[in-house]
């Protein structure tokens, strides 16, 4: 076998090995195919071959998979999931054009979906909310989101969702996370009125808000 055979060999199986430890971390959930799609193409070279060099992974990272090749294929593969496409329109894409629309920081949307889905465009909670960022079917319809598993419909309505919270509490993002997550509902029961009285709400919404201002990091 010469020695560009003995390459492409050792590359697929590095590859399978890739794949077990995505499937690991991701879990047996739709997205795991999607995530496995786009992996493979920015794997691939015009040639239609296997490249590895395009992860950036060192030589010894992925035959030894110690520490350190576990790091890194965790941390490729928490960088595609923002890449996940539904039809043509990927999250970040989807994600930027909402946030053009709504004046809304992108990374403020990007931090809600993170929390509310893992970037799981196929994400169901056991109350129902559905998709990336979680929307109750009630919800979803006074959106005018007909499909909340597209990619699209449900991040311009749950931007457009937040947007409202935001102009509701004079553009505090604490309330609006607050409100996003128990519904507004609850912070007027429960007598929240600033930032400061969101100690009243249950210990979920408060690490909620705490959570998503921290992915957020502003």
């Amino acid at each position: 076998m010469n020695v560009d055979n003995n390459k492409k060999v050792e590359d697929f199986l590095q590859f399978q090995l890739m794949t077990q430890m995505f499937k690991e971390a991701a879990g047996d959930s739709d997205s795991f195919g999607l995530i496995m799609e786009s992996l493979t193409k920015a794997m691939t070279d015009s040639d239609g071959n296997l490249d590895l060099s395009k992860l950036g992974l060192g030589d010894g990272d992925l035959s030894k998979l110690g520490y350190g090749a576990g790091e890194r294929l965790n941390s490729a593969y928490k960088g595609l999931k923002s890449d996940i496409k539904s039809g043509n329109l990927s999250i970040e894409e989807a994600v930027e054009k909402a946030s053009r629309k709504y004046g809304l920081d992108k990374s403020l949307i990007m931090a809600v979906i993170k929390q509310e889905s893992d970037f799981d465009p196929k994400s169901t909670s056991n109350a129902g909310a559905m998709g990336l960022m979680q929307l109750m079917p009630g919800t979803a319809k006074e959106l005018g989101v007909s499909d909340a598993y597209s990619i699209e419909q449900n991040v311009e309505g749950g931007t457009k969702y937040l947007k409202g919270l935001l102009d509701m509490y004079g553009n505090s993002k604490e309330l609006a996370l607050a409100a996003y997550n128990a519904g507004p509902g609850t912070l007027k029961y429960r007598g929240v009125r600033d930032s400061s009285d969101i100690s009243k709400l249950p210990y979920e919404t408060r690490d909620y808000v705490q959570k998503v201002m921290k992915y957020y990091g502003k």
